[in-house]
């Protein structure tokens, strides 16, 4: 595990002891070029820092048998971030440290540390721990095969914590087509529900549990490496984006037959996107093919639109169609075979978004329904801003449906009810 955040050591390492800010003769904002003397125009020296506190609580709305704790939230979090320019690169921390009511202790994680700039007109890098993202989705993921982390997004906290960081080295190239290579050097997995905080359904154990998941990590440098590619381009109003990702799948999906210890299975996934104006909104529309022990076509249709100043609608479709559905579920035991995955998976969302009091109230819906597993997931949330430095949100993850395997139902014991407090700074 020592391996995992090499990346992240090396670019602190560079930050901190790295050299003096390039303030050289051919540095062109010390030289006073066409950019001029205007003050908003001068290159910031040393690092500078902002972050913010918060505090965050979220209870059950109902009883888990299979955890003691009433609340899936309780922490006060602090985050600093600092960014720092040496001449055409910059380099950039962040990190939070919170008291965790849950788990009872400190925690910490890096979450940014990061050395990126431009190394000819048409290449840029980003190397160390960073958030990475790409497609079309709205809180739906097909070729974006970076890590998230679920148990962030179910249990309170703010949505920025959905994308978990990765220890990565990121090439940009632009030209006629442009091009992003990520490379990550070990295998990054999703921060997913594993028993400590949130209860799910065993397939294995035939009910919801809270029983820890121990799989067998990919933590070998190089050998458990993954790709990550997209080419994209906008002609004429439309952005064209095509992608492949060659690695292992973020959740431990897998079973060893013989220990049952579970494991990442291998993952190779191709995909295509584009985007454009359609009428008073914006459409898209998103494929990937999942080359895995389980063969999955993935379609994502999305439409957002204004239909009145301040009110934001977006309605996404997406499928997901398992290959060989038959041979699934032959080879499924017996007495798990219950809970196998239909062929086809359909979801439909809505996101509805009002703004309210000069833009001060924000209120705000995210709903998840699926037809076909008869489950639902509502988010909603009202976030107020007291001043430009504090704000206050109320909201809520609400899971519920008929068969307690599914998707979201499986989950309906951690519906939760959530307040949080930011003072930046």
């Amino acid at each position: 595990m020592k391996t995992r955040h090499w990346l992240s050591t090396l670019i602190i390492t560079l930050a901190v002891v790295g050299p003096a800010p390039a303030q050289t003769e051919a540095d062109p904002w010390e030289n006073g070029d066409d950019w001029g003397d205007e003050p908003w125009a001068e290159e910031p020296e040393g690092w500078q820092w902002y972050g913010f506190i918060e505090g965050a609580y979220a209870g059950r709305t109902q009883n888990d048998p299979t955890l003691e704790e009433d609340a899936t939230l309780s922490e006060l979090r602090a985050q600093l971030e600092g960014e720092r320019q040496f001449g055409r690169f910059e380099a950039v921390l962040k990190a939070d440290v919170w008291a965790d009511g849950i788990e009872d202790g400190g925690r910490g994680d890096l979450r940014e540390a990061t050395l990126s700039g431009t190394v000819t007109d048409q290449i840029d890098v980003k190397a160390g721990r960073q958030t990475l993202t790409w497609g079309t989705g709205d809180l739906v993921f097909l070729n974006d095969l970076f890590p998230k982390d679920y148990v962030s997004f179910f249990n309170g906290r703010d949505d920025e914590y959905l994308k978990a960081p990765s220890d990565a080295l990121r090439l940009s190239w632009y030209g006629p087509v442009n091009v992003e290579v990520v490379w990550m050097p070990v295998a990054q997995p999703n921060r997913y529900i594993e028993g400590e905080r949130l209860s799910y359904f065993s397939p294995q154990a035939g009910q919801r549990t809270s029983t820890r998941v121990d799989p067998v990590d990919r933590d070998e440098l190089v050998d458990d490496s993954e790709f990550a590619l997209r080419v994209y381009q906008t002609v004429n109003g439309t952005e064209y984006a095509g992608y492949a990702y060659s690695g292992y799948e973020k959740q431990p999906s897998g079973q060893d037959p013989n220990s049952q210890t579970p494991y990442f299975p291998r993952l190779n996934a191709f995909g295509a996107s584009v985007r454009r104006p359609i009428g008073q909104g914006i459409g898209n529309l998103e494929t990937a093919w999942y080359d895995a022990e389980e063969d999955q076509l993935r379609f994502l249709a999305g439409f957002t639109h204004e239909p009145v100043g301040n009110l934001t609608l977006g309605w996404q479709y997406y499928l997901e169609w398992t290959q060989d559905h038959d041979a699934l579920v032959a080879a499924t035991p017996d007495a798990q075979r219950p809970y196998a995955p239909d062929e086809y998976r359909h979801l439909i969302t809505n996101r509805i978004t009002w703004q309210l009091m000069q833009q001060d109230l924000t209120l705000s819906l995210f709903s998840f329904v699926s037809p076909s597993d008869e489950d639902y997931y509502l988010r909603p949330r009202a976030r107020y801003r007291f001043s430009d430095r504090l704000f206050g949100t109320v909201g809520g993850n609400l899971f519920g449906g008929e068969d307690e395997w599914t998707f979201h139902t499986q989950l309906e014991d951690n519906s939760n009810l959530y307040t949080r407090l930011r003072y930046s700074f």
